[in-house]
């Protein structure tokens, strides 16, 4: 036995807290909002109170019977108080260990720690909260004592300390602003909002809308419309302030096929992968940052649990001018043989096909328009010009940006564009996992088709498609995958 039983630290009461909160808020408020529409407002602080008191309890009572022990083959972690529950991790079985440092938790050498295994698709296998920070390095030596078995190859088991010849970068305040300056992330955050006001508000007492539609009826249309672009505006410096702290001091290093990214002003983020975990390199461009000509480099990534974007696909370059893309994949990435590609003429032909398809939709969507809101012109007038703006900037650039070309023996670079967002994939031959031609009857006597290719993407996949394409470039795809002609050199 390697050491006895242990509890997290005394800290890990904020975070179970933190999730007794977040997780019974929503309830909570409309059991509240529901007594004071039932008439039970004198009991309103008894409810408080005694929701307070039993959250408490839960937290207290979850860290209590929460320990984890470190066993000469396994990590054994036990939680639960009422159903007790008994997870048992081999060291071989273990994929990644993600670390996650808080600000208050530096100063005590603190930090969370994720366990990843193939096991789980819903998130770590692990997840110790508050630890010592030499925890990780502990179960590393555990692991690298240990044998590996051919099927569970462990890629991450490593840890690379960067040398003076590895290749780094750190982000500057400068691309930091501009990075965060133009991310439209705001909007994700601004649909949150609205879910969650979703969720409350047939708990809502009446007599409230009742109050706020008269305030507003006192109110000028250009009063309201400023209100709304305020808010607006407050969401994106809100949004623009969480990704400068997230991407703070952001570093990358890369040695021996082993990328580090260090982040994090308010919780230091260190992810670790290796390149046999990478699927395909992606360059994504925002319109916003198209005007201004810099991009972002991403990587595609197989992953076991399911996170958000920003962990399926980890930023290696968070923002770049256009003209140092090359160098830097040549520098982080030498295989991708970034230098083959060609400039991409749009066909008259795609462009025709995807500018009538935008117009069928558009016809549709006014229809729909004019019959709902026909008594109302200027709503009208308005809806028609938004949703013409909806359909047609996004076609005209899908027909100008979809593309694939055979760069190599080894990639394929497919180029693909997501409403107004340009993605550029350098994706491996042994990376994909389907590759798909799609030609209806009347396509194929134009010579055209789509070409669709799937590789894996988190702990799902991910389907990169292009469309209205020359017939004799999807067919190139096909041979080539199936290595059947000659490829460039």
């Amino acid at each position: 036995m390697t050491s006895k039983p242990k509890h997290l630290h005394f800290a890990a009461l904020l975070f179970f807290l933190y999730d007794m909160i977040k997780n019974a808020l929503i309830p909570f408020v409309a059991g509240v909002f529901g007594a004071m529409a039932g008439g039970a407002k004198k009991y309103i602080f008894w409810v408080i109170l005694a929701g307070v008191l039993l959250i408490l309890g839960a937290t207290l009572l979850k860290y209590i019977y929460y320990t984890y022990q470190l066993l000469d083959n396994e990590i054994v972690v036990k939680y639960g108080w009422i159903v007790k529950k008994v997870n048992h991790v081999p060291y071989d079985r273990i994929q990644n260990v993600t670390t996650n440092q808080w600000f208050f938790l530096k100063p005590f050498g603190l930090e969370e720690l994720e366990i990843e295994t193939a096991g789980r698709s819903d998130g770590p296998e692990v997840k110790l909260r508050a630890v010592p920070d030499s925890l990780k390095q502990e179960i590393n030596d555990l692991r690298k004592s240990r044998p590996v078995e051919v099927e569970e190859t462990v890629s991450d088991i490593k840890e690379v300390e960067p040398s003076s010849n590895a290749n780094t970068y750190m982000i500057s305040w400068h691309d930091l602003l501009k990075f965060s300056f133009t991310s439209p992330a705001f909007l994700t955050g601004f649909l949150v909002v609205l879910g969650l006001y979703g969720k409350v508000s047939n708990s809502i007492n009446k007599s409230v809308y009742d109050g706020v539609a008269k305030q507003a009826s006192h109110l000028g249309v250009l009063l309201i419309v400023a209100l709304i672009v305020v808010v607006l505006i407050l969401f994106y410096l809100g949004a623009t302030l969480v990704l400068i702290a997230q991407y703070y001091h952001f570093k990358l290093t890369e040695e021996n096929g082993q990328f580090v990214m260090e982040r994090g002003f308010f919780q230091k983020k260190v992810t670790t992968i290796t390149m046999d975990r990478v699927q395909a390199v992606m360059v994504k461009q925002t319109w916003l940052r198209g005007f201004l000509h810099i991009v972002t480099v991403q990587l595609v990534i197989v992953s076991n649990s399911k996170k958000d974007d920003s962990e399926k696909d980890i930023i290696v370059m968070p923002v770049i001018v256009e003209g140092q893309v090359n160098d830097f994949i040549r520098q982080f990435f030498p295989k991708v043989p970034v230098d083959m590609v060609e400039s991409n003429t749009p066909v008259k032909r795609t462009m025709y096909y995807d500018l009538r398809n935008a117009t069928y939709f558009a016809l549709v969507t006014a229809a729909i328009i004019i019959s709902a809101f026909h008594s109302i012109v200027w709503l009208a007038v308005v809806l028609l010009i938004l949703e013409l703006v909806f359909w047609y900037p996004p076609a005209f650039l899908r027909a100008k940006r979809d593309h694939v070309q055979v760069l190599n023996d080894d990639f394929l670079m497919i180029r693909v564009n997501k409403i107004l967002t340009k993605q550029t994939y350098f994706v491996p031959r042994e990376c994909i996992q389907v590759i798909e031609k799609q030609q209806s009857i009347w396509l194929e006597k134009k010579h055209f088709a789509h070409l669709t290719i799937n590789c894996r993407s988190g702990n799902s996949k991910r389907e990169i498609k292009v469309r209205y394409q020359r017939e004799e470039e999807v067919l190139n795809a096909f041979d080539w995958y199936k290595g059947l002609v000659p490829t460039p050199k």
